[in-house]
């Protein structure tokens, strides 16, 4: 039987973060200043009949935390939930690399301590060998706070951020993908936002292209088992007022940040790799996909590990702006009359023309991309891409099977990935979008 991939999830995610870097005397990773700029991150997630989405909601029994969802909807804007008011506070992300989700891996670099920069066989600065690298396998470096003094210095050494929600297929059972838009109502796509700068214009300012750019290097991952729950979470969520009575059983068991709580046999990681084919900082590798080999254990031990063959990596061409930005640029010419533009610095103009102006919604803007249909096209068709070789979906790379009426809790990370090719010092200033669709399959 023909598959198929109906939307059902429209996931829209702006990240708007204004990355300082500073270039150091670093052989790879980007280095970060220590007094990065972020506006905030705003979630939202639409659906349809097929599929529902919920926040998730926490409760504390006895000293144990449990998770449930909150009321079912079409749509869901985690700007109207307290629980995700972090979103709008955290850190910039800092680079980082994982394999599993799990793992992640934050980078050394040698000082003036060091006993190889004394003998002269580093310099200060240089990042170390991996098998150096400091492991976070709590989330003790997601989430972190800017404004956090403690916190704030723990962003230097690596960040990334996640969240929780849940999903549920009312109708039939599917199993979930990331997927292209068909009817350009959101799509998938990360892309480098153009950014305002001084110009001799009516309003005194034009649309530009950054300096820099961050987005071939964002990753976003989708961590999810189906651990079917059967503590006291599925009694408290039927007592709770957003209880579905569809719901039969919950799925989805994750640990807590700093608790030491396991992970699980079960647990599937799927990352979702955007501008495959574009390496701004290697010019000699555009248009050629470079596979990135990011870190995990093997063996008890770090090594470089390799995404092809696992079912878990995604990869998308290039996105772009339409008609090379300038039907964004004339958006924001006319958004510009609306305001005084007279006392606010360039970044607050960004924040208000996408955060208020656009309510985050630049997917009119962008020709999205199609993904590789299978993983082992990446090499084959990355130099010239053939029509069979990309479309909707990477059809050998599912997040989960959605069980009828089970409500499924899922946990998605963003991060920059440091063993990426084009992670490497620049001296810039990035900020950029990302948008998730999800689409299901009859397979």
């Amino acid at each position: 039987m023909r598959k198929i991939y109906p939307k059902l999830i429209a996931m829209g995610i702006l990240l708007s973060l204004s990355v300082s870097v500073v270039a150091m005397a670093s052989y790879a990773w980007m280095v970060l200043s220590s007094s990065p700029v972020v506006s905030g991150i705003q979630v939202a997630i639409g659906g349809g009949n097929t599929i529902l989405v919920a926040p998730d909601v926490t409760q504390t029994v006895n000293g144990q935390l449990y998770h449930y969802p909150g009321r079912f909807g079409e749509k869901l804007n985690f700007r109207q939930y307290s629980q995700y008011d972090y979103l709008q506070s955290i850190g910039s992300l800092m680079p980082v690399s994982t394999y599993n989700g799990i793992d992640w891996f934050l980078p050394a670099y040698y000082t003036s301590n060091d006993e190889e920069v004394a003998s002269g066989e580093a310099m200060s600065g240089q990042l170390k060998p991996f098998t150096e690298f400091k492991v976070d396998s709590e989330l003790s470096y997601a989430n972190l706070k800017a404004s956090d003094p403690e916190q704030k210095e723990k962003i230097q050494e690596g960040h990334y951020a996640y969240l929780d929600f849940w999903v549920v297929s009312p109708s039939a059972d599917f199993t979930l993908r990331i997927s292209t838009d068909r009817e350009d109502a959101g799509g998938t796509f990360v892309i480098d936002l153009l950014q305002p700068q001084k110009a001799d214009t009516q309003t005194g300012y034009t649309l530009k292209y950054p300096t820099g750019t961050a987005a071939t290097t964002v990753r976003v991952g989708f961590l999810a088992n189906p651990y079917q729950l059967t503590d006291d979470t599925m009694q408290l969520y039927t007592q709770s007022p957003a209880f579905d009575q569809r719901a039969t059983s919950l799925r989805g068991l994750y640990a807590e940040p700093n608790t030491g709580t396991s992970y699980f046999a079960d647990d599937k990681f799927v990352i979702y790799e955007p501008n495959g084919n574009s390496h701004p900082h290697n010019d000699d590798l555009d248009g050629t996909y470079v596979e990135t080999r990011a870190i995990g254990f093997e063996n008890g031990q770090p090594t470089e590990l390799s995404f092809l063959g696992k079912d878990m990596l995604t990869v998308q061409n290039s996105s772009l702006w339409t008609e090379n930005g300038q039907a964004l640029e004339e958006r924001f010419q006319t958004a510009l009359l609306s305001f005084d533009t007279t006392n606010l610095t360039p970044d607050e103009i960004s924040a208000r023309f996408y955060n208020q102006y656009l309510q985050g919604q630049i997917y009119p803007y962008i020709d999205k991309a199609q993904f590789y249909t299978n993983t082992d096209n990446l090499y084959a068709y990355a130099k010239t891409p053939q029509a069979a070789a990309l479309g909707n979906v990477t059809k050998d790379v599912a997040i989960i099977d959605l069980t009828r009426n089970v409500p499924q809790r899922i946990r998605m990370f963003v991060w920059l990935e440091g063993q990426d090719v084009d992670c490497v010092d620049m001296a810039s200033k990035c900020s950029f979008a990302v948008n998730i669709e999800l689409a299901g399959g009859n397979e």
